[in-house]
């Protein structure tokens, strides 16, 4: 593994394995109120949302939330509105978590089976800091992207523009970067690679910006700029590693411009060997990752059954290995004049 994407992934696990914190919604006036989680269930069948009395419940369908509160040894019933909200503390859901399993498994069904119920429940606060309808729609996004299905993409798309009063650059950046995405399936590739370099430098969202230079990425690899390609890709591991939902594709991305870049004239750079070192990572990092399925289709059998095994051997360990070889630093994105807006 190299040492610039097991840094970034070390990072990655240990914010995962923070303390979290439990719901909350941050009312106007500066009121506080601790809520149940609909989406941590029992062990009934079928399983039910946990109730804590003490905390109050929301009703996403009436737009409130409801709290009893014993005072003097009286139950007092109180009740607020959504948009009375101004702030939420929210940690990630096991079901988000789920949803983007699904995604990098390449199982995009399964993924919005996940992801639609946590949708429908922010969508009364979907533009209240801290809410997860934003980041939710993203990874459903990403699953209708994996199904390859414009037209429902475009829905999709279309709905979330309904609901942008431009009060979220967050949310117009994530639809600019969809519709990218569309147009390079499209096969719009010099328009791709120019509207993603402009918004590149522009944004300073890690995970978009992920994201772009995969996108970007992409369409360089269409074009058959290679080496721009290479550059794009690995600066995800390099810049972005703690965005490691992304890694796959931008190991695949490199793998594949390395090949593009092999030729007689660059044979004593063995780029297919370097080609091959970033799949056997691939396949033994993220060994259920759609891309890893892929990678294995690339590579020779001696070296697809030596990253199988060393994913086992990742597994059975619990840790990520050291590397035995560096990458080179990808170049700098100079939007102005770099290969990748020739």
């Amino acid at each position: 593994m190299r040492p610039a994407v097991r840094s970034f992934l070390t990072v990655a696990l240990l914010c995962a394995a923070s303390p979290s914190f439990g719901q909350t919604l941050f009312f106007k006036g500066g009121e506080r109120w601790e809520v149940n989680d609909p989406f941590k269930l029992d062990n009934s069948v079928p399983p039910k949302p946990v109730i804590d009395p003490k905390k109050g419940t929301i009703s996403s369908l009436k737009g409130t939330v409801v709290r009893t509160v014993n005072s003097g040894g009286t139950d007092i019933e109180s009740t607020r509105k959504l948009a009375e909200v101004e702030r939420i503390i929210w940690p990630t859901v096991d079901k988000l978590t789920e949803a983007q399993l699904f995604v990098s498994r390449g199982e995009p069904g399964k993924a919005l089976d996940s992801v639609e119920p946590i949708i429908k429940f922010f969508d009364a606060f979907k533009k209240t800091p801290g809410s997860l309808w934003l980041k939710a729609s993203m990874v459903k996004l990403d699953a209708l992207d994996r199904l390859e299905n414009d037209a429902v993409i475009g829905a999709f798309l279309d709905n979330l523009e309904k609901n942008d009063d431009g009060s979220s650059p967050e949310l117009q950046n994530k639809i600019k970067l969809a519709r990218l995405m569309q147009r390079a399936r499209r096969g719009e590739h010099d328009t791709v690679i120019t509207e993603a370099a402009d918004l590149i430098s522009k944004l300073d969202d890690p995970d978009v910006l992920a994201r772009l230079h995969i996108v970007k990425g992409g369409s360089l690899l269409a074009t058959k700029k290679y080496e721009a390609a290479m550059n794009t890709y690995l600066r995800v591991p390099v810049f972005y590693g703690a965005q490691a939902e992304h890694l796959p594709k931008a190991l695949l991305g490199a793998a594949r411009a390395f090949r593009g870049m092999d030729s007689p004239a660059t044979k004593e750079q063995r780029l297919e060997e370097i080609s091959n070192r970033y799949l056997r990572d691939l396949i033994a990092t993220f060994p259920v990752s759609k891309e890893a399925e892929e990678a294995k289709k690339l590579l020779p059998k001696e070296d697809r059954l030596a990253a199988e095994a060393e994913a086992g051997k990742i597994k059975d360990a619990a840790v990520i290995p050291d590397a035995t070889a560096t990458p080179d630093a990808p170049k700098p994105d100079n939007s102005n004049n770099n290969e990748a807006n020739k």
